[in-house]
């Protein structure tokens, strides 16, 4: 139904896994496995619920970390491309 609804609309859908996403660190540029392969050592932890830190230090939302990740795994060199817009400026209503 989300599908349909968004090619209604011109957007493009791309479905992807999305196993890791949430324990990898998207600013240390941990490596993002399929599911059944090897985990890897993630230099990022969760400190609270909802609340990421990074092997950086930096703190980050959980939500937003695992979202990020998941482009990377669309987009593997996103970082390098950059991004922005209102997900990194957003508008008040």
């Amino acid at each position: 139904m989300l599908t349909y609804k968004a090619q209604l609309k011109g957007i493009k859908v791309i479905i992807t896994e999305e196993s890791y996403t949430s324990q990898s660190s998207a600013l240390d540029r941990d490596e993002l496995p399929k599911y059944g392969e090897e985990k890897p050592l993630f230099k990022g932890k969760r400190l609270a619920r909802g609340l990421d830190k990074m092997g950086t230090n930096q703190l980050l939302n959980a939500d937003v970390n695992g979202a990020f990740n998941i482009i990377r795994k669309v987009i593997p060199d996103v970082i390098d491309q950059g991004i922005k817009g209102l997900p990194f400026n957003p508008l008040r209503a």
